[in-house]
């Protein structure tokens, strides 16, 4: 993945006489490894020839459990993640979010379209004593300040949830099928609101609230989702195009696992995008953030 970074460009005066100072454009870049997952069926022919129905759709049901467990962990740990990651000999090949250049000295964000410029002192790992309105707004600055426009998603966590429901600005959504009369603690329904748990309003904008039990109490981050397959998005999945996207259900014989009939089999690793000013992660604790354990 490569993408411009910031650098002193611009223009000069002109004079008759005098050429200009030639400036191009500054890139950096990084890199994801792919890894394996397999995970064991459990089947042999005597088995097979045995079990019940209930046994098998019980076999199939537990595997895509995993699989939905094992990629929704790897979503979330990259995207908390302050480190970065070791492709082949390469110590911080993959890195994370803006992280004040301690995984790229060379990385710099770009100036923002209104004219701010960064140093590459710049972080998007941060921390805030206070879990409240104030501290949420920081982090949305931290997305409006390069151009990232409202509405964003927020991750929390779900211990948290009626932290986030106190915080000023929280709007519950409003349910089909049910009337509310003039009230303002009510958001309008923007969208399909099943995956959401209500709305901040922020100077920034319009925030959406996702709570997981997955990312540990304490711990919340956000970013500005642009759709499927857009690279501005904070994240990306690199896939190995000979396994495809997704989990396969492979034969023995293609693997080392000649005791099983069946094995599921996948290639990915999930890594920060060419955008990497899109996540703010935050840590509610006096102390310096921390990358947190995800469940």
């Amino acid at each position: 993945v490569e993408y411009n970074i910031g650098v002193t460009n611009g223009f000069e005066d002109a004079t008759e006489y005098a050429a200009p100072a030639p400036k191009r454009g500054a890139t950096s870049g990084h890199t994801l490894p792919l890894l394996p997952y397999d995970r064991g069926m459990g089947w042999t022919m005597m088995y097979l020839r045995k079990a019940r129905m209930k046994k098998l759709d019980a076999d199939v049901r537990s595997a895509v459990v995993d699989a939905r467990s094992l990629w929704q962990k790897k979503l979330l740990t990259r995207f908390f993640k302050k480190e970065g990651e070791t492709v082949g000999a390469t110590a911080n090949a993959s890195v994370p979010f803006a992280d004040a250049a301690a995984t790229d000295t060379a990385y710099v964000p770009p100036e923002s379209p209104a004219g701010e410029q960064f140093a590459g002192s710049h972080t998007h790992f941060l921390n805030n004593a206070t879990y409240d309105a104030a501290n949420i707004e920081i982090a949305a600055e931290h997305l409006q300040e390069h151009g990232h426009q409202a509405p964003f998603d927020l991750i929390a966590a779900r211990a948290d949830a009626a932290t986030v429901k106190a915080i000023v600005g929280y709007k519950q959504p409003e349910w089909p099928g049910v009337i509310y009369r003039a009230t303002t603690d009510r958001a309008g329904q923007s969208e399909n609101i099943s995956d959401f748990f209500g709305y901040i309003e922020s100077i920034y904008g319009l925030i959406r609230v996702w709570l997981t039990p997955r990312v540990p109490t304490a711990y919340y981050g956000l970013y500005k989702s642009y759709g499927p397959g857009d690279p501005r998005n904070p994240l990306r999945v690199r896939v190995d195009p000979n396994i495809g996207f997704g989990f396969n259900l492979v034969p023995c014989n293609w693997i080392n696992a000649p005791q099983q009939m069946a094995v599921a089999y996948t290639e990915f690793v999930v890594g920060v995008g060419e955008d990497r000013v899109n996540g703010v992660c935050m840590y509610v604790n006096a102390g310096a953030y921390t990358t947190p354990t995800v469940s």
